[in-house]
């Protein structure tokens, strides 16, 4: 029986994900250091430091942001929790230089948000999209001021400003012409902001 692998690609993952928490640029030599092993393991699982390298934020998305949850609001609370307890990773993953037509929010929750905005809220597909990628500027602009620094957000706060934008963005998308049919939708979407 061939001796069992000691390193695993989840623990070359996991130990790029720790070079980055202290402030350290990801490197083949700074993961194994972190490892305490040679390089050779590294190469042996990824192949290259490019495969290395694009796995990377694949792997902090699924870990840190891949969420299982039936608010809407919940997507926007994982994101700014994130970049509130993960300040260096949130900046890895977020604040890169992308290549020209590279997806600029890649979203490991998005087909389950997009159903529950068009199921919950009567609009199209599209139309949730849409909401949804302008719930994102939103989001990932909060979520900037808080990696960085500039902004520090209790729980109390963070529910507040997503249910104001959520409300601005159901007004313009739903085309509320009144407070009756505002309470009508915000009753009807009430476990999307919960």
């Amino acid at each position: 029986m061939p001796p069992k692998k000691r390193i695993q690609k989840q623990d070359i993952l996991a130990a790029a994900a720790q070079v980055i928490r202290q402030k350290q640029t990801p490197t083949v030599r700074s993961i194994a250091a972190q490892l305490g092993c040679s390089t050779q393991p590294l190469y042996s699982e990824f192949g290259s430091q490019e495969k290395l390298f694009e796995a990377l934020p694949e792997y902090l998305r699924q870990t840190y942001l891949a969420a299982h949850c039936t608010s809407y609001k919940d997507f926007g609370r994982v994101f700014l929790r994130f970049a509130a307890e993960e300040k260096e990773l949130f900046q890895y993953l977020y604040l890169r230089r992308r290549e020209p037509g590279q997806t600029l929010l890649e979203d490991p929750n998005r087909e389950l948000t997009l159903q529950l905005l068009a199921s919950n809220l009567e609009m199209s597909g599209e139309q949730a999209a849409e909401m949804h990628r302008r719930m994102q500027y939103y989001c990932y602009g909060l979520g900037v001021m808080i990696a960085t620094g500039y902004r520090d957000m209790s729980a109390e706060e963070i529910d507040r400003e997503l249910t104001d934008i959520f409300v601005i963005l159901l007004r313009h998308y739903k085309q509320v012409p009144d407070e009756a049919t505002l309470a009508y939708w915000l009753e009807r979407s009430r476990h999307l902001i919960g």
